[in-house]
This record gives C-alpha cells, structure tokens and sequence, in this order.
C-alpha cells in the first residue's frame, strides 16, 4: 500500500483553536450553585477520577450550565471538568426562549444544568454496545448530580429530553443529543457556594470564538453518529422529543439528604473480588435501600427494568432480612466460578462475586420498531439505579462494580430470567481485592470480544 506523505501529515497535524486568551469572569451566585453541585456529584475528589463510573472512562458526554448574571441577563456555559474551566459561550434572550421552550426556568440564585451526550467517545472503543455504555453512564451521572444537589440542601426539578435545548447544544457542536436537564435551587448558606469555586477558572468565550472555530466533527465521530440517525433531519436515534417530567426531589428544612457527602468521596468501582462472602445484610441494606430511594425519586417508574439479585452464598434462615417488593432472588450458593466467568465474557476478575444485580426486560420492549421502544426509559433508569446501589455499598464498605459486558442469554438461564427478556446492566458485589487487573481498563474491549 502506497501513503503519500503530505496528505497523511495534514491529516495527523493539529494546531491550537484559540484566538486568544478569553477574559476571565467573576462568577455570580448561580454559577456557584451549579459548580458545587458538579464537584460534588461530576468531579470527584481528585483530578485522578471522577464521581461516577464509566465504562473504559470514557466519559461519552458534556456539561452545560445555564444560569443568571449579576446583569440578570441568561448565559449558556460549556463545563470542561478535565482542565476545570468553564466558558461562557452565548448569552441573551435565545438561551431565555430555550429555556421557556423546555418548560424550564432559571431558580433565583440557582442553576438550569443540562446534560448532552456524545456517543462517539464510548463508540470508537466498543462499537454499537457503546451507545448502550453512553446512556447508561448518562444516567449514572444525572442521578449522582440530583442526589449531590439533595445533599447540598437545593432542590430539583428533572427533566428527560427536554425539547427546545437541543439548538444551544448543537450550536457549539455537532453530532451530541441532550439527554436531561435538571434545576437546582439556590443551596442554602452555609454549603461551600459562597466563597469562589475551588480551582475552577471561568472565561468569555465569546470575544475569541468564531464561526469557523465551531468544534468540528472528527471523520469517526460523524461516522458514529450517522449510523444512530433513523431520518432526514439528522436527529440521533431516540425517543420522542416531548419533555419526560420527572417529580421535583422535595426538599424540607431538617430533612436529611437521601445521600450523605461522605458517600460521593468514597464511592470507587472495584477492580475485582476475592474469595470470601460477605454479610448477606449488607447486600440486602445495598439493594434495598437503593431501590427505595429510586422509587422516592422516581414513583412513575413501573417496573422496567426488572430486578434479580443473584447471591452465591447459603440462604440464612435466621434473622433472614425482609427483601423490598419487586425484587427477584435466587439463592445460588452451588453456582461455581467457571460459569460466571463465562457469563461476563471471560473476566476474571468477576469470577469470585458474591452477588449480582442484573437489571433485565422483555427484549420486545427494546425493539419495538413502531414509535413504541422503552429503551432510552429502560438504559436511564437501569443507570440511575445501578448509580444508588453504588453509593449504598459505599456506605457499607462492600467492594461493588457496574458490569457492561456480559452474556445476557448465559445470566438468562443461570438465574431463570423469564423466556424474552434481556439483560441490560449488571452490578456485581462482593469481597474486594486491591490488585486484580480489570481487562475493562486497557485499550482493547475484551468484554466485547475484540482481540488484541
């Protein structure tokens, strides 16, 4: 094969996009809000990682602030966590019209956060399946974000899909979708919003940012994108766009948040589990109490995805833990290692878990051809319940991962799903283990059967 040199440095060559040092701004009150609410449930306590999990980290979406100045005038801020810097891209009454259009409002000293996914960045590793890991690690983040906003004392309103945001998002690049917004109140005094954001760096973008530097498209990227998009107007695959209302988290003087702080510090994904069992109430206190807050916080759930803990350990008849209603359980103490190593795609490192959540539902609601698909509602909600378990074991020192890879025919007849439904998110829990080599973390995407 013949490669021409110029063309092929052109190609490989990159030069800065910026004009020119952007002014700094001086955050108003509502900026605060908004950034303390993403240190808490974004960032993470150090630059090494964030607060949520992602699968291979690679963390497939943006962040966008929309928030009052000290003119009272509406701006839309792009957040970047990785350098923390956050920029003021447009301001005036289009971002007004957007927000009115989303049935949105700015709260007075607070904070319109919105969440816009890039499906690309999980799919040049894992091919289609990362369009699944992009709304599920969406998820994971939007409900880490209203829980970190409970926790600060604000309250919020969610919204799935709002219509209306998308030409704000789309303006400064193409080929990203917004999945959810969320407005949070002004956190009470007394909460870390008062003093500057901690190592945040806030500047106008607008003065230094032309047409022609608009994020452009990587080729790969388009490419990811046009094979998501079902029609002529170039809309990504997904659900309808009217706004999805979620119930506002109620927030009263006194009440304890439904997350304490402490557990967004110490939430990390286990690299992998050790021989050993571990006490079956705290699994049961983990998945239970996860799932009463997910039905607090979302009460018009139903009952997708179905849940089935499997526990690999004997079945204690004394003392035996009350199990909360809609949760399935097989008690599987006689189910070895070799099989469910097989049934997550070869990795090792989950072969000696203790128990698996497996998050499931009927394939044909996946694939309904007909407008009638649940899902974008089955992946949001299987992510933002995968996010509550992850925090719940935080708090009970039980090592704990979300699990992508897996063979959802195999989990099918290991733990007697029902004929047609699919697994569509695992979380396994066990004793942790500080130096098993998680396969997930190297480039090749060998829960996906790629070989290196």
């Amino acid at each position: 094969m013949e490669v021409r040199a110029i063309p092929l440095w052109t190609r490989m060559a990159v030069d800065s996009a910026a004009a020119g040092r952007s002014p700094a701004l001086t955050p108003a009150a509502g900026l605060r809000t908004g950034l303390a609410v993403l240190d808490l449930g974004m960032i993470g306590t150090d630059g090494s990682r964030r607060a949520v999990p992602s699968a291979g980290a690679t963390y497939p979406y943006e962040c966008y602030i929309l928030t009052r100045d000290e003119a009272c005038a509406t701006g839309l801020y792009q957040v970047d966590p990785g350098r923390r810097l956050c920029q003021l891209l447009s301001r005036g009454p289009q971002v007004d019209e957007a927000l009115c259009h989303a049935a949105l409002a700015v709260p007075e000293g607070g904070a319109v956060i919105v969440l816009a996914t890039r499906p690309w960045l999980s799919m040049r590793k894992y091919g289609d399946r990362g369009y699944l890991y992009t709304q599920l690690d969406t998820a994971h983040l939007h409900m880490n974000l209203v829980l970190a906003a409970d926790s600060l004392g604000a309250s919020v309103v969610l919204r799935r899909r709002p219509p209306g945001l998308e030409p704000l998002v789309t303006e400064h690049g193409e080929c990203a979708e917004v999945h959810s917004a969320l407005a949070v109140t002004a956190v009470p005094a007394g909460n870390g919003t008062e003093a500057e954001p901690s190592c945040w760096t806030v500047r106008d973008a607008r003065a230094t940012r032309r047409p022609s530097l608009r994020r452009q498209p990587h080729w790969l990227e388009r490419l990811c994108w046009e094979s998501l998009v079902t029609d002529s107007e170039g809309v990504a695959a997904g659900p309808p766009g009217a706004a999805v209302c979620l119930p506002p988290t109620v927030r009263r003087r006194g009440r304890a948040p439904l997350v304490p702080r402490a557990a967004f510090h110490s939430r990390r994904s286990a690299t992998g589990f050790a021989p050993g069992t571990v006490p079956v109430r705290a699994v049961h206190g983990t998945v239970g109490r996860a799932l009463s807050v997910f039905r607090n916080l979302l009460p018009g759930a139903g009952t997708l995805p179905h849940a089935t803990l499997v526990v690999r350990q004997e079945q204690r008849d004394r003392g035996e833990p009350v199990w909360p209603a809609g949760l399935d359980l097989r008690w599987l103490p006689e189910l070895s290692n070799e099989p469910v190593t097989e049934a997550f795609m070869a990795q090792r490192h989950l072969a000696d878990t203790s128990a698996v959540l497996l998050l499931h539902a009927p394939t044909a609601s996946l694939i309904d051809e007909a407008g009638g698909s649940q899902l974008w509602t089955v992946l949001y909600h299987a992510g933002a319940l995968a996010q509550l378990v992850c925090l719940e074991a935080a708090r009970r020192d039980l090592a704990v991962t979300g699990v992508g890879g897996f063979d959802s025919e195999r989990w099918r007849r290991l733990a007697d799903l029902p004929t047609g439904h699919d697994v569509v998110y695992a979380v396994a829990m066990g004793v942790d283990t500080p130096d098993a080599p998680k396969l997930d973390r190297l480039a090749v995407a060998y829960a996906q059967n790629e070989r290196s």
